[in-house]
Formats: structure tokens, sequence, C-alpha cells
């Protein structure tokens, strides 16, 4: 995780905390599996962008609030994960 941004990490940490206090104990559990995992950075990103994706399903209908700060931790990963890819395809 070393390869990983600490204020993404924070970010979904803060996400699943607000999911578990709107009580969305299912879905604050699946961000916290992803971040359980020791996985090199783009696996975990990967991970991390995966398991925003189940919860957004599962939530956007019924909170809006929690659905929002979801798409914007995705979006994040997604910019970390592209960016990833560029500094990759550079080297």
């Amino acid at each position: 995780m070393n390869d990983v941004p600490k204020d993404t990490i924070k970010a979904a940490h803060r996400v699943a905390d607000k999911l578990q206090q709107h009580g969305h104990i299912e879905q604050a559990g699946a961000l916290r599996a992803a971040l359980g995992h020791a996985h090199a950075g783009s696996i975990l990103l990967a991970t991390l962008r995966q398991a925003c994706q189940v919860v957004l399903t599962a939530i956007e209908a019924i909170d809006p609030v929690c659905a929002t700060m979801v798409e914007e931790l995705r979006l994040e990963v997604d910019m970390r994960l592209k960016e990833g890819h560029g500094s990759a395809s550079a080297g």
C-alpha cells in the first residue's frame, strides 16, 4: 500500500465511516474489506474502485449524500489508476 497516496486511503476510511453512520453496514464493510488487504497499490486501487461501484449500485437511489461521497472517492481512485498507468508506460 506504500504507493497509494495516504489521502486516498484516509478518504476511503471517512467514506466507510459515513456509510456506517447512515446505516449502510454491509457497504461500509465492503470498502473496509478492500482496504484491509495488503495488495500492491494498483491492485488495491482497482479493488477499491470495484467496491465503490458495488456500494454505489446498492445505495445511490436511497442515500444521495452517501452516494455522492462514494462517487467522489471512485473518481479519485480512477484518477490515481490513470496516473499509475501513465507512469508505468512512461518508464
